[in-house]
């Protein structure tokens, strides 16, 4: 009995943790990683929704879509298998609802539309790998490719982590012009997007604190450019 209120204890913690505030957690050595990140966290949306695939050919169908933050796969249900797609080269878009997302080194759901278009990629991933040392102590290491196991296999999830890990649910923005697609929404390109008005972009970014990995300050700076891209075509 008190293992199992143990364990309802840190599904809680963990999932709080996620949802809440996007910190790092520790899921210890030993854990199934099916275990510390429950359905609702390693997933886009709380079920499979219904959704409609657009192939570059024109060919499209619909089905029950899901995007896996563990393992970056769109996953999709035919039958009762939960398969993942494959040829990403030939996919165009999937609609999920009222999300339109795009696929470029992984996928990107489209959160501005217009003439300057922007999108986000979430993931869940491997920050820190805690070793354990002389001592007792912890060695800490970037997230290293043994942790090959966040993949679509449902399997790999009820493996158990040999070491401690640190994850964390990290955001990515890009942006879109018409002609040159999925650019890197940083300091360095935010420049870019209107050349001739480089200047008060970046007397922006100097009065204006601005996360990049933040949603709501990407959307604040967008807004910006936005308006001066509106001043331009006047």
């Amino acid at each position: 009995m008190k293992q199992t209120v143990l364990l309802i204890a840190l599904l809680f913690a963990v999932s709080s943790l996620l949802a809440q505030k996007n910190e790092p957690i520790v899921i210890k050595a030993g854990t199934r990683i099916i275990d510390a990140v429950p359905f609702a966290e390693r997933y886009q949306y709380p079920a499979f929704t219904k959704g409609r695939i657009t192939l570059n050919d024109g060919r499209n169908n619909t089905c029950l879509f899901n995007l896996n933050l563990l393992s970056g796969e769109m996953e999709f249900i035919q039958g009762k298998d939960t398969l993942f797609i494959a040829q990403k080269k030939d996919l165009n878009t999937i609609v999920i609802a009222k999300d339109t997302f795009y696929y470029h080194n992984a996928y990107l759901q489209l959160i501005r539309n217009g003439k300057l278009k922007v999108y986000e990629s979430q993931r869940i991933g491997v920050m820190d790998i805690l070793k354990k040392g002389a001592m007792g102590t912890i060695n800490r290491s970037a997230a290293s490719e043994s942790y090959s196991y966040f993949t679509a296999d449902k399997n790999s999830y009820a493996m158990k982590i040999e070491e401690d890990i640190v994850l964390r649910k990290t955001a990515e923005f890009y942006y879109s012009l018409p002609g040159k697609e999925f650019i890197p929404f940083n300091r360095k390109n935010a420049g870019k997007i209107l050349p001739e008005k480089d200047n008060e972009i970046k007397e922006y970014l100097k009065t204006n604190e601005i996360d990049f990995q933040s949603k709501s300050d990407i959307l604040k700076l967008t807004d910006f450019v936005s308006s001066l891209q509106k001043e331009k075509t006047k």
